[in-house]
């Protein structure tokens, strides 16, 4: 009888632990990773800037075969360590390593290939190094859903590796960071009217959205109205909204000429400002209504039990109960604003766009980049530092938020 019942726990103890499905995406995701390099080619090299790079073979000097020898094994380990859930946070950060000595073998290989180069020649990563780059990001991310978490630690390791790599100077001969270096000062000027164009549209809407909701609480027609006029934006297309608020602010600078002394116009940051912040009205909108309804109707009933009014219900019991709500919808405005605000250059709002809309007319993908990079860069790290928050908010609140 007793052997009898010992046989079902040994079976158990026997049986096989299943892999997660995230475990099991980002082992495949970085092997894929590890072969794209070699499949699809390291370094493309160009005359000048305004010829097309064509692929060339990686040079094959110590310090290249070292860098590479990094980025197999670190990939090769992480997706060996990715198949047991309690290992997934070492293999994230075996992605990051594997990423940077990607970056690493390319930046030394482009140093040995122009060694004997024309002054004007360039060398970029070639397509196999983007996909390993794009597939290496995606492993990452199943490594963090896997253990519950965001690809933060990833992000800062990501960050601060690459900062090492540029400080050092491994990666100059890239074609990238030699445009970096040429309109370094263009550079930042555009980065910081990004994020003026982004903030100033979040804060508009916050100061519209936000009072909005809190009203429409307790009032369903304010809150059709609100929500399909928010509605109602998302259907316009951007450029069209940019253009169809040019002509009635022109006239209103011109009527009132301390608008433009303030710098408002039919050009400018202005429209801009004014046509991303009506975009992000749902968003926060939605985000604010769910956060602050998500509280349980018994936890407001024993508020109203302890003789505590509406507004008092409002700020110690809906916020902070539903924050971790209405960060969900603050975090997707800030993507938005973020990613939107490259279409101010369109009208003269300038921001890292200009940039990009430069590089579109000359042909030169090394100067889009310049401007593309710095927008992904921006997007995910304010994307991992608000889900760490709304996840440290969710279990403070024992998952209520």
């Amino acid at each position: 009888m007793a052997r009898s019942a010992a046989l079902p726990a040994l079976r158990d103890r026997a049986a096989p632990v299943p892999i997660p499905r995230e475990a099991l995406a980002a082992g495949v995701l970085l092997a894929l990773a590890a072969l794209a390099p070699f499949l699809l080619g390291w370094l493309s090299v160009a005359p000048n800037r305004l010829i097309s790079p064509r692929p060339v073979a990686l040079p094959l000097t110590p310090p290249v075969w070292a860098a590479v020898a990094v980025f197999l094994l670190s990939a090769l380990v992480a997706a060996a360590l990715a198949r047991r859930a309690a290992l997934l946070p070492w293999a994230e950060a075996l992605v990051a390593l594997a990423v940077l000595a990607m970056l690493a073998a390319t930046g030394l290989g482009a140093a040995a290939a122009l060694s004997e180069a024309s002054p004007v020649a360039r060398a970029a990563p070639a397509a196999g190094v983007w996909l390993g780059l794009l597939l290496s990001a995606l492993a990452a991310g199943c490594c963090a859903a896997g253990r519950g978490g965001t690809p933060g630690r990833f992000l800062l390791a990501l960050g601060l590796g690459f900062a090492l790599l540029v400080g050092s100077g491994l990666l100059d001969s890239l074609s990238l960071l030699r445009e970096a270096a040429s309109r370094g000062a263009e550079l930042r000027g555009a980065l910081l009217e990004h994020v003026f164009i982004a903030a100033a549209s979040l804060l508009l809407a916050s100061l519209v959205a936000v009072p909005l909701s809190v009203l429409a609480l307790r009032r369903p027609r304010l809150e059709a109205m609100l929500l399909g006029f928010a509605n109602g934006l998302q259907v316009v297309p951007s450029i069209a909204l940019f253009g169809l608020l040019m002509a009635p602010l022109a006239a209103l600078a011109t009527a009132f000429p301390v608008l433009r002394a303030l710098g408002i116009g039919g050009i400018g940051p202005a429209p801009a400002v004014l046509a991303i912040g009506g975009y992000l009205l749902l968003p926060l909108a939605a985000g604010v209504l769910s956060g602050l309804r998500a509280v349980p109707a018994p936890v407001l009933d024993a508020a109203t039990g302890q003789g505590l009014g509406p507004s008092q219900i409002l700020w110690r019991v809906r916020l902070p109960l539903g924050a971790g709500i209405v960060l969900g919808g603050l975090r997707t405005a800030v993507i938005q604003a973020i990613g939107l605000a490259t279409l101010a250059a369109l009208i003269g709002g300038g921001g890292l766009g200009r940039l990009v809309f430069l590089g579109v007319g000359q042909l030169a993908t090394d100067l889009i980049l310049l401007g593309v990079l710095p927008v992904v860069a921006l997007s995910l790290a304010a994307d991992a530092g608000l889900a760490a928050l709304q996840s440290w908010l969710s279990r403070r609140h024992g998952g209520a938020a």
